[in-house]
């Protein structure tokens, strides 16, 4: 089982939730939480792949708020990110987060993945771009589209895994999914995207009403394979 730790950093002071992987050391995971805060089932989730061999660390980017309705979670979005500066900040504790993160001596490498679900995936969209220390990206429904996370210019791109609902009403654009697979395989580097069927967005949270058991275990089994085909 993991435990909570404070982390200090330039952007501000933050909790995390680290769970060493079991045996230590493993391979490092950044873990970003969706707007429900860094919810039990997280922690669950980072325990979980902590006995499948990785150290998980996952910030508590909310301060100890967790929220269970879409209404509560709107109303602290506009708390904890109301303007650009509060998500440069965001942004700073999740790099601090990382940095942290290398720096455990339950790791092994000095490259991470970064696991993001919705709003943390869109916080790790940013990450990649700036940080060549991520190896890989996995973007639980946190946007669709066509392009790919890092900085080709400065030649940062990651391994890239998606997972995406088929029935998600907060991405309009699910129909750029099959354009995204096709794309991927043809370029042959490890990177996927996939649609889950009779999905809806936080399809792999257990403690939401949109949980999809199947659908979870499928996208985990894929996660973990990803992970170590490329931090392993």
């Amino acid at each position: 089982m993991g435990q909570m730790t404070r982390l200090q950093g330039a952007a501000g002071d933050t909790d995390a939730y680290v769970a060493p992987a079991r045996p230590a050391p493993g391979p490092p995971v950044l873990m970003l939480h969706a707007w429900w805060g860094l919810t039990e089932m997280m922690r669950d989730l980072a325990d979980r792949l902590a006995g499948d061999g990785f150290t998980v660390l996952a910030p508590d980017l909310f301060n100890g708020t967790v929220l269970t309705t879409i209404d509560e979670a709107k109303a602290n979005l506009g708390v904890v990110e109301p303007d650009e500066a509060a998500g440069d900040r965001l942004l700073g504790q999740v790099s601090a987060a990382l940095d942290h993160l290398l720096a455990l001596p339950d790791v092994t490498g000095d490259r991470a993945a970064v696991i993001g679900f919705s709003f943390g995936a869109a916080y790790g969209w940013q990450l990649v771009a700036k940080r060549p220390e991520v190896a890989a990206f996995v973007n639980y429904y946190g946007g669709i589209g066509t392009e790919l996370p890092g900085d080709a210019e400065k030649g940062i791109r990651p391994a890239y895994l998606a997972h995406f609902a088929a029935d998600d009403p907060y991405e309009d654009d699910a129909a750029g999914v099959p354009g995204l697979v096709a794309r991927l395989e043809q370029e042959s580097t490890g990177s996927a995207a996939y649609l889950y069927d009779a999905t809806s967005h936080w399809f792999a949270e257990a403690d939401r009403p949109e949980f999809n058991e199947d659908a979870t275990e499928l996208a985990y089994a894929r996660t973990l394979e990803f992970l170590r085909a490329n931090l392993t």
